[in-house]
């Protein structure tokens, strides 16, 4: 298949198969580090800009895609400091996510450093009995 044509569907979703709609997007660990390094570099050098625009919606899109591993992990945490910052971070996350505008270097920056923990969090989700019983 080359890379301008588009792959057949069908009219209509066969039963029992969500439409491409329903179904989440997978985060990948390394589209996540990828664009977490695009995201510092474009800080440091290009913050305006369509490229960095892409960058900041695509880093939107892997916290809300990582914020929910993230969130169970946070709670598995015994209490303590330790769990207060990841509840803290999910919280502001999830914030961040939704904001729009801003100064583009500290949201560059904010998002990619907010997907970096989320990310971590979220892949010690798997030690967790939560991410356990999921896997």
């Amino acid at each position: 298949m080359s890379r301008t044509s588009a792959p057949i569907l069908p009219a209509r979703p066969r039963a029992g198969i969500a439409p491409p709609a329903q179904v989440p997007p997978v985060t990948s660990s390394v589209d996540v580090a990828c664009d977490i390094d695009t995201a510092l570099a474009l800080a440091d050098h290009a913050p305006h800009g369509t490229a960095a625009a892409q960058i900041r919606e695509r880093l939107r899109q892997h916290i809300t895609n990582l914020v929910g591993p993230a969130q169970e992990f946070a709670d598995w945490m015994p209490d303590g400091r330790g769990r207060d910052i990841a509840l803290a971070t999910v919280h502001h996350a999830r914030n961040m996510a939704a904001t729009r505008g801003g100064d583009p270097v500290a949201s560059l920056r904010l998002l990619a450093k907010l997907a970096q923990h989320l990310a971590r969090y979220a892949a010690d989700n798997h030690h967790s009995p939560a991410g356990r019983r999921a896997a």
